[in-house]
């Protein structure tokens, strides 16, 4: 019913009928607590190498600028170096000066909660629960294994933004300012573009005018243009293009190589490709279907698309699921307050837990083979050290500038030269002695299991100072050890 009020001539005026707040949907506590799944995958300890770099690199632009060249190998510095992360890398740094590294951690599980909350605002056209629960499990279940704590976090939340833009959620003028960040934050930006495109041209086969993919498009072409505003400018826009150019490289890293199917969170996805595969039989429509077959295919090809792949599904099996079930979630009810309450406190109880746990996961890492490098006078600027890429990452974590590493996951930096003789090391392969003498190697930190190790063991010109369960430290017989005059 809508209330009366009494103006002074006595005369009723009728407002409008009050909008009830309390208690929240049915459909609101059970997006907290994909929310709640998100907060979860995010707020873990740290252990990703990629991190690593874009967190020194934050405290380097903090003190000093965004760098320009490479300082962080003595295989490639000096080397141009565009660091297209550099806003991801200075909210790093800037929240880890402030709260150190728990601080980056809460930060990372805001992110993953917002994209949880994202993926449960993005099936709203599936109307009822059943599938609106389907596929945000489906999502966050392949979440668990692909969203880490890196600035493709921040690309995927801008993706789900743009998302809802194009599903008439959001006012496409906000993309202005979305892929602005985008382009500043992640070199992924391209792919919402992609996508828009994507939804466009499948409205357009559907037989609808698209007039909202067409203002989406036309305002996200705009946010990119206009992100060539910024401390490095308009090289910005071409880093994804020259990336792609570099193919021959990115072949040789995992994340670029199609998915092993060995794994459970690969299988998952192919299962969420089959839903939706079903759902758009169930109900044809192109929108559906052009996303479908180009991101899926995208996926196919490289495992770093299967997070943006798993995301860009949700709307057309949002609308295919449509009526499935009856129960659509927006009763307010006394329960759903009780469950929200609940589901607050927990988050309150899963932050505060794991925030107890040590900051970073290193395990992986060569934790005490490096301190004993270091005990032992053997991390020098006179002694080269070959190590793997992710241990790369980690020397950059412990030393910054004076890291001196061979190499780092950086692919798009490194010189072609440089990513070939550390596949010839990674391999074992024929030409490994040419690397290290070309490159006057002293030092080898490679895992013990590898074959690097074993050939490196079994020759006369290297020595093996140090061993554990996992790493092994080996040195070029005659190369300095420390400051008394000793050669290995």
């Amino acid at each position: 019913m809508s209330a009366t009020t009494t103006e002074p001539s006595g005369a009723p005026v009728t407002t409008g009928p009050r909008v009830r707040r309390w208690p929240p949907t049915i459909s609101l506590a059970v997006g907290a607590a994909f929310a709640l799944w998100g907060l979860s995958i995010g707020i873990d300890r740290l252990s990703d190498n990629s991190l690593f770099t874009h967190l020194v690199t934050g405290r380097l632009i903090l003190e000093s600028g965004i760098p320009r060249h490479d300082v962080y190998s003595f295989t490639a510095h000096g080397e141009p170096w565009v660091v297209q992360s550099w806003l991801a890398s200075w909210i790093y740094g800037l929240v880890e000066s402030w709260h150190g590294a728990n601080g980056l951690r809460v930060l990372m599980g805001l992110l993953t909660a917002a994209l949880g909350a994202m993926v449960w605002r993005l099936t709203r056209p599936a109307k009822t629960l059943i599938g609106r629960i389907l596929i945000s499990g489906f999502v966050l279940g392949v979440a668990s294994s692909v969203w880490a704590p890196r600035p493709l976090l921040m690309g995927l939340l801008l993706l789900s933004l743009a998302l809802l833009a194009v599903e008439g959620g959001l006012d496409p003028r906000w993309l202005v300012p979305i892929f602005w960040l985008w382009v500043n934050v992640h070199g992924s930006f391209p792919l919402g573009l992609v996508t828009i495109g994507a939804f466009w041209l499948g409205s357009r086969l559907d037989g609808k005018p698209a007039t909202r993919e067409w203002r989406c498009g036309l305002w996200a072409f705009l946010g990119i243009a206009l992100g060539a505003i910024n401390p490095l400018g308009p090289v910005m826009l071409v880093f994804p293009v020259r990336l792609l150019g570099r193919m021959d490289v990115l072949r040789q890293v995992i994340e670029w190589q199609s998915p092993s199917f060995s794994l459970a969170w690969t299988r998952l996805f192919l299962l969420e490709v089959v839903v939706a595969v079903v759902v758009l039989v169930r109900r044809p429509r192109y929108r559906a279907a052009i996303p479908l077959v180009l991101f899926t295919a995208a996926a196919l090809l490289g495992a770093r698309n299967v997070a943006v792949a798993s995301m860009v599904l949700i709307p057309g099996m949002a609308r295919g699921l449509t009526g499935l079930g009856t129960i659509n979630g927006d009763k307010r009810t006394p329960a759903a307050a009780i469950a929200l309450v609940a589901l607050l406190v927990a988050g309150l109880v899963v932050t505060s837990s794991s925030l107890d746990q040590p900051a970073w996961q290193l395990e992986t890492f060569p934790v005490d083979a490096v301190a004993w490098m270091d005990a032992n006078g053997l991390h020098r600027d006179d002694l080269h050290v070959a190590s793997g890429d992710t241990v790369g990452n980690y020397l950059e974590l412990l030393y910054g500038e004076d890291a001196g590493a061979f190499i780092d996951d950086r692919v798009d930096m490194y010189p072609p030269e440089v990513v070939n003789d550390y596949l010839t090391l990674l391999h074992g392969a024929a030409g490994w002695r040419d690397v290290l003498d070309r490159r006057q190697v002293d030092v080898v930190l490679w895992g013990k299991s590898q074959a690097l190790t074993g050939l490196v063991t079994e020759s006369h010109d290297w020595r093996i100072l140090y061993q554990d369960a996992s790493w092994s430290v080996a040195c070029r017989r005659g190369a300095p050890l420390g400051d008394s005059g000793t050669t290995c």
